[in-house]
């Protein structure tokens, strides 16, 4: 009898604790106190929280209304003075003297661009103007609306790609293409890479050879 009492005793410590045994625990009952009395505690400090800001806004639209404003209306078009450019800049005298415009010409733009000097070999500027032998070759380079030598360098490829271009070229553009490709050659002592536009009149060479070009230019007469 004893022996089965103490298996009795056994299988009721292995049994599992109900739902209700686990909610009596002390740990349990403990929680929920604690999170009660937060609960509790917490609610003043909210609310104190809520007034403070509602007193911050009550204060800045105070203030607001406490500043003055600038309720000045601006003036319209039909009540607004009327306008004296002339009070913006010193004194000035206007003068009508046919002798003194040629002072204010020199400032003006000019309408149409000048004939080029002639006979005169030597400016400060280093042009020189075209030379009739200039009209002897099989090929013929014609100057731009400056007087100056069509001889142009683009740069792409942030600065990483130059191509010297050659334009407005009349007649045999062929023969003026091998003639300033060996002198290319022989100037820089490197072959140079290059491209003929024949419609369009315009030959193309690799790299930045634009000093190159207008000095053979210029010893031939273009």
């Amino acid at each position: 009898m004893l022996r089965c009492n103490d298996e009795h005793e056994n299988e009721k410590e292995d049994a599992p604790v109900s739902t209700h045994q686990w909610l009596t625990t002390p740990t349990l009952i403990f929680n929920r106190v604690k999170m009660a009395a937060l609960r509790i505690f917490a609610r003043p400090v909210l609310s104190t929280c809520q007034q403070y800001s509602k007193g911050i806004d009550r204060l800045s639209l105070q203030e607001n209304q406490l500043q003055p404003r600038n309720e000045k209306r601006w003036a319209s078009f039909k009540t607004s003075p009327v306008y004296n450019e002339e009070k913006k800049y010193t004194d000035f005298e206007v003068s009508k003297d046919p002798k003194e415009w040629m002072f204010v010409e020199r400032c003006v733009k000019l309408k149409h661009i000048p004939n080029p000097p002639k006979n005169i070999e030597n400016l400060p500027s280093g042009w020189k103007a075209q030379r009739d032998e200039a009209k002897s070759f099989p090929y013929y380079i014609e100057r731009s609306k400056n007087h100056q030598q069509p001889v142009y360098l683009k740069i792409d490829q942030r600065g990483l790609r130059r191509v010297t271009y050659v334009r407005k070229i009349q007649g045999d553009i062929i023969v003026l293409h091998a003639e300033l490709k060996q002198y290319l050659r022989k100037s820089t002592g490197r072959p140079i890479g290059s491209q003929i536009l024949e419609p369009n009149g315009v030959l193309r060479f690799r790299g930045d050879q634009v000093s190159l070009i207008k000095e053979w230019l210029s010893e031939r007469g273009f």
